[in-house]
């Protein structure tokens, strides 16, 4: 068997679509899930994308995510708002979120929003380069399932909170997305599909040993200890506990509730409302230029600036196709046969 399939974006969007059309989602939010999905694929984000799709539909169909739920404004300011996704899906009510803070940016100059109980909302990134494009800044928060051990812990007992923060800049925005774990979720998803070995030190199996194995691997370790593990406690803090939707304390205190669910804190700030947009982005042109030309360590062939590789591999795989493993393509076969949905056309296989 060929180690991955290459398909196009566009194929793949489609087959995203129509399966979650088929699983019960509305045509406009399927269309929405689907674009962020192929987003993560195309930036080489791959555990944020198509391989999120089984996980989707097994949570539709136990009823996590409410396909037919409609996001609502419950508090409505003018630089502030919250939105409740009432569980259904994540990407429609973020991203809802980001385009009406931007449009509250853009007449106030800053805009606060909270997204409270959500399910998965894809890559962060994704947002936060949308808001960018824009002519804003935007920093975004992310809280969710208990995945990652506090330092010091041996069990889950955060989330790994990603946080995500772009500006806008000549090339298109700089984009720096992350999770506060050593390595983010899907690389384990990502890594059971390939089968290749996690790096050490950065999860732990359910017994709270430590593993490279992704199919052991049950608790991501946090980014750099103490310092990883604080940033999801606050995220925890700003994006669940203020919008009154705490997860964690749920979780891990005696009600050990274990539904899907996540929270986004979103801030967008106008560049206009402070300095023009063109100064700005010239200024952060110059300062890509220098960094990108510092002396470089031994063994360093190019400095980048965030989201840079990413932006490559984007403008790589719109040309040449989007890879999929070949265990993640039988499991989209079998999701395709069963809801009578046609699989990707394929490019080429190696």
């Amino acid at each position: 068997m060929k180690s991955s399939i290459l398909v196009s974006h566009d194929e793949l969007g489609r087959f995203i679509r129509d399966v979650l059309i088929a699983a019960g989602a509305r045509p406009k939010d399927a269309a929405v899930v689907a674009d962020g999905l192929v987003w993560a694929n195309l930036r080489g984000g791959d555990g944020h994308g198509v391989s999120r799709l089984p996980r989707y539909i097994n949570i539709i169909s136990h009823g996590q995510i409410d396909v037919k739920a409609e996001p609502t404004l419950s508090h409505d300011r003018a630089a502030t708002f919250v939105i409740d996704c009432h569980h259904g899906f994540g990407p429609v009510a973020v991203m809802q979120a980001a385009t009406l803070a931007v449009e509250r940016a853009k007449k106030a100059g800053v805009c606060f929003g909270l997204v409270r109980e959500t399910t998965h909302t894809g890559a962060i990134g994704r947002y936060a380069q949308w808001i960018a494009e824009r002519g804003c800044a935007a920093i975004l928060m992310g809280a969710g399932p208990t995945l990652m051990a506090f330092h010091g812990a041996r069990v889950a007992s955060l989330s790994t909170s990603p946080i995500a923060i772009a500006v806008p800049s000549g090339n298109g925005p700089i984009l720096l997305d992350m999770a506060s774990s050593a390595i983010a979720n899907g690389k384990i998803l990502q890594a059971r599909n390939t089968g290749e070995a996690l790096p050490f030190g950065t999860v732990l199996t359910a017994a709270g040993e430590p593993t490279t194995d992704p199919k052991q691997a049950e608790i991501l370790l946090p980014l750099g200890g103490p310092k990883g593990s604080g940033l999801g406690l606050m995220f925890e803090m700003l994006a669940s506990v203020l919008a009154a939707a705490p997860i964690q304390a749920r979780a891990l205190g005696p009600e050990k509730r274990d539904r899907h669910t996540g929270n986004t804190a979103m801030l967008a700030i106008d560049i206009e409302t402070f300095r023009p947009l063109a100064g700005f982005i010239h200024d952060a042109d110059a300062l890509a230029v220098i960094l990108k030309a510092l002396p470089r360590q031994a063994g360093c062939d190019e400095i980048t600036l965030p989201g840079e590789r990413s932006q490559r591999t984007e403008a790589r795989r719109r040309k040449d196709g989007i890879p999929i493993p070949a265990k993640l393509w039988e499991e989209l076969e079998g999701i395709g046969g069963k809801l009578s949905v046609k699989m990707p056309a394929t490019l080429s296989a190696s």
